[in-house]
């Protein structure tokens, strides 16, 4: 069988004519065929156009369907209840951290203030790094500038300390009188009970 089909190829290559092997080469070698224009009609045009869309559509769908990938491997992973849990503990026990430390500073605050004679209500509105020891002498020197300029200053104030029982006893009555409503103490005193 194998002898017929050899015979047969051999025989269809004596039939070919040798010319219609140079009338399909030639075409190709034809230099009048590279010139003329090539016309498509408008069904070819189209189902070209919409090749090449197609191809462009593919090329393109696979670069996103790539990108996306990258995003995926390269976004952060979802993280499970377990761990948000432990997010939210690690947060509170931070901010009661934070809000123990920020009352034992207001504290020792505080203290400070209490011991150089200042209210506690003042820590409220200082801060932490505060000189309590400056604001106390800043303090003090204004309080006894005021009271210097607006204070209460003394007419006829004599000191009891002053008058012996020497000079009480050359006084007369309504002086001795007067001197006894205003330091009653002292009056005792210079009379010689005491």
């Amino acid at each position: 069988m194998e002898d017929n089909k050899n015979n047969e190829d051999l025989n269809a290559g004596k039939d070919s004519k040798p010319e219609d092997k140079k009338k399909t080469d030639s075409k190709a070698d034809k230099p009048e065929d590279k010139e003329t224009p090539v016309t498509y009609t408008e069904d070819e045009l189209a189902k070209k156009i919409k090749s090449a869309e197609d191809e462009l559509h593919k090329k393109y769908a696979k670069q996103i369907e790539d990108l996306e990938a990258q995003i995926k491997k390269l976004s952060p992973v979802e993280k499970s209840e377990a761990e948000i849990a432990l997010e939210k503990r690690i947060a509170a026990l931070e901010k009661s951290e934070k809000d123990i430390a920020d009352r034992e500073r207001k504290i020792a605050v505080q203290e400070k203030l209490s011991a150089n004679g200042l209210d506690k209500g003042l820590a409220d509105y200082l801060k932490d790094d505060a000189d309590i020891d400056a604001l106390s002498s800043l303090v003090d020197g204004i309080i006894k500038g005021r009271m210097k300029e607006n204070g209460y200053k003394p007419v006829d104030h004599s000191s009891d300390d002053a008058v012996t029982p020497e000079e009480f006893a050359k006084w007369p009555y309504s002086k001795k009188a007067a001197f006894a409503e205003r330091h009653p103490e002292s009056f005792k005193r210079l009379r010689g009970k005491k």
